[in-house]
């Protein structure tokens, strides 16, 4: 009988991601119809699909403006706690203190249960999509997942230099092997599973905000 312990079970696993095989080659897009036509204002067009997708859109001029956006957020929804991982994204250092002024508590960003009590989660994207409203969330190094995945109030910032039209833009721009990780958010958490009653926020976020930087 197969052993069954956590530690040989994550073995098997490691040892199928290590043989995936050759990626799939892409389409050719001369020979298929494009959605998102050339031309168009991308940065238009994924802010008007994602209120459409009913989060809240946001733009912004520059890192100040990001800071002051994210305040006026958290004072709307009366947020006492946020999180903020340490990760690489726009006004990092001024939205921590445009919060702190606020009288916002930083939760900390190694508890592994700070995600289930904070009140808003701040984290930037691997990249946007404008066709389907799509902001891309990975994880590993300083990214926590259920910063964005486990709060109540999620803020995702996106540079307007990471959004691309279509996901097939999206495919073609990575490289090597994909992360662990990767998930396309396209809206606030939500389930009719119940008498196909739409319900908010039962399994993530009841809101997604989108500010969209420069």
């Amino acid at each position: 009988m197969a052993e069954c312990t956590q530690d040989a079970f994550l073995s098997r696993v490691r040892q199928a991601i290590g043989h995936r095989g050759e990626p799939i080659p892409l389409p050719d897009p001369r020979e298929i119809a494009r959605v998102i036509k050339p031309g168009t204002d991308v940065v238009e067009l994924f802010l008007r699909r994602v209120e459409e997708s009913k989060m809240q859109a946001h733009r912004v001029a520059d890192e100040a403006a990001l800071a002051d956006r994210i305040g006026e957020i958290a004072a709307k929804v009366s947020a006492q706690t946020a999180l903020v991982p340490e990760e690489d994204m726009p006004g990092r250092e001024q939205i921590v203190s445009g919060l702190k002024e606020k009288g916002v508590q930083l939760a900390d960003v190694n508890d592994r249960d700070a995600a289930f009590s904070a009140d808003m989660g701040i984290t930037g994207v691997a990249g946007a999509i404008a066709e389907t409203a799509s902001i891309v969330l990975i994880s590993g190094g300083p990214r926590r997942r259920l910063a964005s995945l486990a709060v109540p109030i999620a803020v995702a910032v996106v540079r307007v230099d990471q959004i691309v039209p279509d996901l097939l833009d999206w495919a073609a721009a990575q490289a090597g092997q994909p992360p662990a990780y990767q998930v396309l958010v396209s809206g606030p958490s939500k389930t009719a599973d119940i008498e196909l009653v739409l319900v908010i926020g039962v399994h993530g976020p009841r809101e997604q905000h989108v500010i969209v930087v420069g």
